[in-house]
Formats: structure tokens, C-alpha cells, sequence
């Protein structure tokens, strides 16, 4: 991971009475930065898990990641989804601080939402928020009149994968060495869960189960095609991962 977001995550932390770990519930194992979950654990700084962006799964999704996960909870930052249950539940933590205000630390991947939960919770819109990996550069401060919240940079651990970090959002397409990689993996995410979104949203009818080919259907869909009628595969790929990453292909 790049050492100076590291050294920001880190000090968000050490800084903070509580420690929010946001990850992505589209992806919940894979959103799930080990790295920094050893390192909250070895910090014996308390942190409840939650899971961003549910607006973006089903309700059979969401039911199995509950079961599986009932200490964790469960909110959409970008819709205002939940919130006011995280909120209170950091409330109930404000007598014990030290400090006048509950300090609390952001942690998680790029591109988990946490700068949307950090401006939804301080009910600011102090900092930026985009679909685009790497938009926080170092600690962020918002304030409110019972919080102070420290939204940190996403850090990649050492030794992630490229498609990983595609399917995140914690690498943006255009600097993708291998598009076709990312967007054949989305699509197998979308076999397992919930084929039927995938072929409502690209409004076609999947044949087969090959993901290479799904993706070359999804481009007949979407009329990307060079001359001759074949497949543009790079911008077919480049339009999933955009899709995925921005929240428009839902599963």
C-alpha cells in the first residue's frame, strides 16, 4: 500500500475514541481490507464494521449479509439509508470520550464511501466525494456538534491484485492495465447473484455461461462494434467497470 495513506489511516486510529470499518456491500470479503483489520485489532481501539452501499444489492443479498453479520450494521451513505441508526449508536459512545466531542476514525478501501459517510454523519458536505478512486489525499476533519470525524484515505495492501482493484473501484478504468480481466470477473459476480440484473440492465438475453462471451453479448447489446461488426472489447470492458463502479449495474 502507498506508505504516506498508510501512515493517514494509521494516525486516524490512534486519533480517534472509535473506529468506523466501511466496507463495500456488494463485496463484503472483498472489500474487506485484512491488512487494516489486523492492525485495528492490535490497536485495541474499538470499531464497529459497516457495510456501505446497500442501496446497490438486492433484498435477498442484503438479508444473507445481515445473518452473517449481526454485529455489523447496515446503510447506504449516498441515500441516506440507515444512517440515523449508526448515528445513535455513536451517540451512545459520547459520554465515555474523553474528549468534548466523540473523535471518530474513517477506515477502509478507496472508493467504499467514506467520505459520503463522513459528510452524511457530520451533516456537512465539507469533504469530497466522487465515484473516482483516490480523491482523498490525507485526513480529512468534519465537524459537528457531538462528533469530530477523521475520514482517512483507502489504503491497498502489498500484493492486490489488478481485477481486485477493479472490481473496488480502488483503480479507475482508464488506468486498468487489463480491462478484460476486471469486467469477465463483474460479470461472475453477477452469474452467481443475480444474472437477471445483469440482462436487465444491458437489456439483452444471456447465452451460455462463458463470462468472455457474456461480455461480447453485452456489447452486441450496447451496438459497440467496429467495422465489420465486430465487439470494441476494451470499450465494451471499460463501460462495465464504469457501470459497476459508479453504482449504475446494481445486483
Amino acid at each position: 500500500m502507498r506508505r504516506g495513506f498508510w501512515t493517514s489511516a494509521m494516525k486516524a486510529i490512534k486519533d480517534a475514541d472509535i473506529v468506523l470499518f466501511v466496507l463495500d456491500a456488494r463485496m463484503p470479503e472483498l472489500s474487506r481490507n485484512r491488512d487494516l483489520e489486523t492492525k485495528l485489532e492490535e490497536s485495541n481501539k474499538e470499531f464497529l464494521i459497516v457495510f456501505n452501499k446497500i442501496d446497490l444489492v438486492s433484498k435477498e443479498v442484503l438479508k444473507k449479509l445481515k445473518k452473517e453479520n449481526p454485529n455489523a450494521f447496515f446503510v447506504s451513505s449516498g441515500k441516506n439509508i440507515n444512517i440515523n441508526n449508526l448515528y445513535l449508536a455513536l451517540q451512545s459512545k459520547l459520554e465515555k470520550s474523553p474528549h468534548e466531542k466523540l473523535e471518530i476514525g474513517i477506515v477502509g478501501y478507496p472508493n467504499v464511501g467514506k467520505s459520503a459517510l463522513t459528510n452524511v454523519l457530520s451533516q456537512s458536505v465539507k469533504t469530497q466525494v466522487s465515484s473516482r478512486a483516490g480523491t482523498t489525499k490525507g485526513n480529512q476533519w468534519a465537524v459537528s456538534s457531538q462528533f469530530k470525524i477523521i475520514d482517512s484515505p483507502g489504503v491497498i495492501p502489498f500484493g492486490d491484485d489488478e481485477a481486485k482493484l477493479g472490481i473496488l473501484g480502488a483503480k479507475n478504468p482508464e488506468k486498468l492495465k487489463n480491462p478484460e480481466l476486471v469486467a469477465t470477473e463483474i460479470i461472475k459476480i453477477f452469474l452467481k447473484l443475480n444474472p437477471e440484473k445483469l440482462e436487465k440492465f444491458y437489456e439483452f438475453k444471456i447465452q451460455g455461461n462463458d463470462e468472455y462471451e457474456i461480455m461480447l453479448q453485452i456489447g452486441h447489446a450496447k451496438n459497440l462494434l467496429k467495422k465489420g461488426g465486430l465487439v470494441e472489447e476494451n470499450r465494451t470492458c471499460v463501460m462495465i467497470i464504469r457501470d459497476w463502479q459508479t453504482g449504475r449495474l446494481k445486483i
